[in-house]
């Protein structure tokens, strides 16, 4: 996969075949979130639910898929993303872009499962229909612990794996990270039931939220293309 995802790109002469599919399909994605928030908008329960369910699986099947056989995070971690400006911009413009773009990424992969898990929870499904329900939506206390064990029994196992198979401190940091961020949007569930005690509600704040988030990944994930391949590309530094 990672020879393919090396290719030379269909977009910009000097992008690749995986940076050229990464950024259309964070567009092609963002675009269907968005057609999803406006179904919901106008009441269209039953469509939202449906096309932001298999829109959210897949782009979590493809970009966990992707980042894990590029190893984007880590590289950024180690300044191998080939990057081929000046180091004044690496340092004060294209790194911090990218760290914004991997955190924002990260916080949009846990919220996509949270808010897939809470649309089942906070709605109802009459006949074909799913209608969001009014009223106190609360989890079951002991379920929490199970959550965190699992968490942290995933963790270790990870951690494990990294450990036998030599990968450096920056891979294992970076797994660290994501599963402590897991476990921290875990927590905070507790605290977001007192806020917003009411299921629709809830569902509907948060949805907001989590659109606006993934518009701010497409608009880093812009940035960083076009730094790295339009205006940076790694190839006009060498030539």
């Amino acid at each position: 996969m990672q020879e393919f995802l090396k290719k030379p790109g269909f977009m910009v002469a000097s992008g690749s075949m995986g940076a050229d599919l990464s950024y259309l399909l964070a567009v092609v994605f963002t675009v269907l979130f968005l057609v999803a928030w406006w179904m919901a908008k106008k009441g269209q329960g039953t469509r939202h639910h449906k096309l932001i369910f298999v829109s959210m699986v897949s782009m979590v099947v493809y970009f966990v898929a992707y980042y894990y056989a590029r190893s984007l995070g880590v590289l950024s971690l180690e300044g191998k993303e080939g990057f081929g400006g000046p180091p004044e911009v690496y340092d004060s413009i294209f790194l911090p872009v990218l760290t914004t773009h991997l955190t924002l990424v990260t916080l949009g992969l846990i919220l996509t499962p949270y808010m897939i898990v809470e649309g089942f929870r906070a709605c109802d499904k009459l006949g074909r229909d799913y209608v969001l329900k009014s009223g106190e939506l609360k989890a079951d206390p002991k379920k929490f612990i199970r959550i965190w064990l699992w968490i942290l029994g995933l963790w270790a196992l990870v951690e494990g794996y990294c450990l036998i198979a030599g990968k450096s401190g920056g891979a294992q940091l970076a797994y660290f990270l994501i599963f402590m961020t897991i476990a921290l949007v875990v927590g905070l569930e507790k605290l977001i039931e007192k806020w917003l005690p009411d299921g629709a509600r809830r569902h509907r704040i948060l949805g907001r939220g989590t659109m606006i988030l993934f518009a701010l990944i497409l608009c880093t994930s812009t940035a960083t293309y076009l730094m790295l391949y339009v205006i940076y590309p790694l190839k006009a530094a060498a030539g």
